[in-house]
């Protein structure tokens, strides 16, 4: 084995050591903790559906044969896990200040365990979600949907690693993003067909659907689990594609520039 090939090895294994580490530590002292991880998400679910389906009569596009409910699922736990993942992974690095004071590691690992961690904690509710619905309302999940899920997840992971990384090397230095970065999300969640249809927006948001890169993961996400759509659109795959490649990219370039100074800021 070259040097090179085991300074990865040893990388992959912090990596997995570290979101070992931040899943464990999210229910040390909590007997419930597990329980919590899906209850919250559904306690949301149940105001949201109430809120949007009975108060605002809310409807799935026409043509669809599903439940509110479950339409409203299938896009509400990529959003927890992409929100969650961007803020936690914004928040990596100040919180592990005394760790970066006295090991050396690559920073970035723990911006991308913080990430993933979420990922794989609301991919289980998730899925249970899915199972549930589908038994409980009957809903027909189409499993040929099942490649456009899949991609529309990895990406959505690679778009909130990439902006995890960026804004967690700013708020070394800028600390009012922790303030502004979840009041931004709150106001991206509303803007995203998530709880209504597209076509429930007045024609002058056309445009802030057009340029809203969530509005695709959003479609293409329903598309898969509810109408079987092998793969997504040429449209929706540059746009998710192109998106969270550009995050990465930024991303891992602004933190690889800021990284060198953090100790005289944390």
């Amino acid at each position: 084995m070259t040097g090179a090939d085991a300074g990865r090895a040893l990388s992959w294994t912090l990596f997995v050591q570290l979101i070992g580490r931040d899943i464990r530590s999210r229910f040390i002292g909590s007997a419930s903790g597990w329980l919590w991880l899906l209850v919250t998400p559904l306690l949301l679910l149940a105001v949201y559906g109430f809120v949007f389906g009975v108060i605002f009569s809310a409807r799935v596009p026409a043509g669809l044969d599903v439940p509110f409910i479950a339409w409203l699922a299938a896009a509400l736990w990529p959003w927890l896990a992409f929100s969650e993942g961007v803020l936690r992974g914004a928040q990596a690095i100040r919180q592990h200040a005394s760790l970066i004071s006295k090991v050396a590691l690559p920073r970035h690992l723990l911006v991308a365990a913080s990430t993933t961690a979420v990922f794989l904690l609301h991919l289980v509710g998730y899925l249970l979600v899915l199972l549930v619905l589908a038994g409980l309302l009957g809903v027909p999940l189409r499993p040929g949907g099942i490649l456009s899920l899949l991609f529309a997840l990895v990406t959505l992971y690679l778009f909130a690693l990439g902006l995890g990384l960026g804004l967690g090397a700013l708020q070394v230095y800028l600390r009012d993003l922790e303030q502004f970065v979840p009041t931004f999300f709150l106001f991206w969640f509303f803007m995203t067909p998530i709880l209504y249809p597209p076509d429930m927006l007045p024609a002058t948001m056309a445009r802030w659907m057009a340029i809203n890169p969530m509005s695709n993961w959003m479609e293409v996400i329903r598309a898969g689990l509810f109408h079987g759509q092998l793969v997504p659109g040429m449209g929706d795959a540059l746009v998710m594609g192109g998106a969270a490649l550009f995050a990465v990219a930024c991303g891992g370039w602004l933190f690889a520039r800021l990284s060198p100074y953090f100790e005289d800021f944390l």
